[in-house]
């Protein structure tokens, strides 16, 4: 199926469609869309204004399909959602000013979790630049902390070349974000011989084949290794060899969020997420080895805790594209720049079957004991109340009717942990989720940037009520193009993490959490919870539902899932006060970890070894 992401008929009526023009002139806006369909872009996510027209213009009249979104930071979530979703360049564009500076929450999004997007701006004429002009704003400056490259073309010339160094940048070595600003008279101008440079990424040097043997020296001297994988597996697409390497070696995983779905959600050797709120086994198993194997990712604070005591007796084998990540966290005994895709061929021509029963065993007894699960709800628990739902039921429900492909989003909050626990993910590409920046409002612009690039495959957002407020104008994105983006809200009228840790931490004072209505009577309680999110869909022309009891679930489900066209949202009412478990408190060890109220891990942690 092809999306029609032409604009509705009740548009073209009264001319919002572009009607036949000239064939195309050699002004720079003409430049900036021929280029960008030269290095392969077929969407962009966009808002208009007043700098950018000229390239609007110029876009409508070549291949690239443009989605408007309701806001710009719907569009740079838009294009990270396409990028995540596909590996491939996202791009969005916007005004100057204000259109700019809303790009920068997803731009540092994209940064902290390694996305390749291309932010595309305009801004006032040079001759203005530097003169606080109506919606200026040096976003170049701006940007620079947070991108891997950002510039200003001020000669059109060099417009094809601008956009071809910043795509090759955005895409090489370790992905991420650049900022490419065009100021309004560059792009109205018309250039006698543009340059048209061609860029080669560099490489790091590989993995040497001395390098390999020493770490397979290494694994097979080992009696407690594991495999600790993120984001760079994903990037690399090389969860297939992650797997094949794991095999070889008899080796337990342990993934990050962003390496979520590099290894099938049900293979004997993976442990789970690791980390704050992640599975015990996978926790015990990074911080009691002997050998840590450290593929693609960065020893993040939510990972490690406390850096003193993460795999304090283990030696860390690192290997990473991005050389700045090596060491900057945690000393390692070994590390290694090198791209996976090439230190994969040597970790796994010298891969020896390691059979280590007793770790396994032991590994095996801690899954046992504290599976990933959820806490007695102190409704349906203690008040035998079965009829209400916990997040984790409906996430858990929702999973089990999923094919593999299906593509996951999220907001943040407790509902994103709880998705990043319990769904049952098998193919990489399939849960997107601003990890390392966690910001609010991502996860239904990031849904629509998924479902444009992926029309055939169900794409569901699971969002919180707090978080899906932030992001809720963008049904009116997918109404506009019939995008079928399903969004399940676990719906707590909390902001439920912030409540969390102001009951842990601060002894209950639960300032500015509450998203109940004010003005409602006390005690209250009708089951219409505030704000009403299935009139408000109703208000953009989508379709909803609200679920109030755990009887009324699975209907519920089965019809939002039922027609893979339609845009739908399902508000569901669960528990108000369940929390998040296990958890290791911030700047604390996995001897730490949390799994219920009042309930740690005590002498189990030691362990046997």
């Amino acid at each position: 199926m092809k999306l029609d992401l032409s604009l509705p008929a009740a548009e073209a009526a009264t001319g919002a469609v572009a009607q036949p023009v000239a064939p195309l002139s050699a002004k720079g806006a003409d430049l900036i869309a021929r280029t960008l369909v030269e290095i392969g872009v077929d969407t962009v996510f966009c808002y208009p204004g007043g700098a950018n027209l000229e390239m609007l213009d110029a876009l409508s009249r070549v291949s690239i399909t443009l989605v408007r979104t309701e806001h710009e930071q719907g569009s740079v979530f838009g294009a990270q959602g396409y990028a995540r979703a596909t590996g491939k360049l996202g791009v969005c564009l916007a005004t100057s000013g204000p259109g700019a500076t809303n790009l920068v929450t997803g731009i540092a999004d994209a940064a902290s979790d390694s996305v390749p997007i291309l932010a595309i701006t305009g801004n006032v004429a040079t001759h203005w630049l530097g003169k606080n002009a109506f919606q200026e704003v040096d976003i170049v400056a701006i940007t620079k902390p947070v991108t891997k490259l950002a510039r200003q073309v001020r000669e059109a010339r060099d417009i094809p070349a601008a956009l071809r160094e910043a795509a090759t940048c955005a895409l090489a070595g370790r992905p991420g974000p650049v900022l490419v600003d065009f100021p309004k008279d560059i792009q109205q101008a018309r250039p006698d011989q543009p340059t048209d440079k061609r860029f080669t990424a560099p490489v790091p040097a590989g993995m040497s084949d001395e390098t390999a043997q020493r770490i397979a020296s290494l694994l097979a001297k080992s009696e407690r290794p594991v495999i600790y994988a993120g984001g760079g597996v994903i990037a690399s697409g090389t969860s297939d060899r992650l797997k094949a390497l794991a095999e070889a070696l008899n080796c337990p995983v342990a993934l990050t969020m962003m390496g979520l779905g590099a290894m099938p959600d049900d293979h004997p050797l993976l442990l789970g997420p690791l980390g704050m709120h992640g599975a015990y086994a996978a926790n015990v198993a990074v911080n009691e080895a002997d050998l840590v194997l450290a593929l693609g990712v960065r020893f993040d604070d939510r990972v490690v805790g406390d850096p003193t005591l993460f795999a304090r007796h283990a030696k860390i084998v690192h290997i990473d594209v991005d050389a700045a990540e090596i060491g900057k966290n945690k000393p390692v005994t070994l590390g290694v720049h090198a791209d996976l895709r090439d230190a994969f061929s040597g970790l796994l021509a010298h891969a020896t079957r390691r059979d280590v029963p007793d770790w396994h065993a032991y590994l095996g007894e801690r899954r046992a004991a504290h599976p990933l699960r959820a806490p007695v709800s102190p409704v349906s628990g203690e008040n035998g109340d079965a009829s209400v739902l916990t997040g984790v039921d409906v996430i858990a429900a929702l999973a089990a009717l999923l094919p593999p492909e299906a593509v996951v989003t999220t907001g943040v909050g407790q509902h994103q942990m709880w998705a990043m626990q319990h769904l049952r993910l098998r193919e990489p590409r399939t849960f997107l989720s601003s990890a390392g920046f966690g910001t609010m409002g991502f996860g239904l612009p990031a849904a629509i940037g998924a479902k444009v690039a992926l029309p055939d495959v169900p794409v569901i957002d699971i969002d919180g009520d707090g978080s899906l407020n932030m992001s809720v104008n963008e049904l009116s994105t997918c109404r506009r193009y019939g995008l079928g983006v399903k969004v399940l809200v676990i719906n707590n009228q909390w902001l439920g993490m912030v409540r969390q840790w102001q009951d842990m931490i601060y002894a209950r004072n639960r300032v500015a959490s509450s998203l109940a209505d004010p003005n409602a009577p006390e005690g209250a309680d009708d089951g219409r919870p505030y704000p009403d999110f299935v009139t408000i869909a109703a208000g953009y022309g989508v379709a909803g539902a609200r679920v109030t009891r755990a009887e009324e679930l699975p209907a519920a489900l089965a019809r939002m899932l039922a027609d893979p066209s339609e845009p739908y949202l399902l508000d569901v009412l669960v528990a108000r006060e369940d929390d998040v478990y296990p958890m290791i408190p911030a700047g604390k060890s996995y001897r730490d970890v949390v799994f219920g109220p009042g309930e740690s891990a005590g002498p189990i942690a030691a362990g046997a070894f």
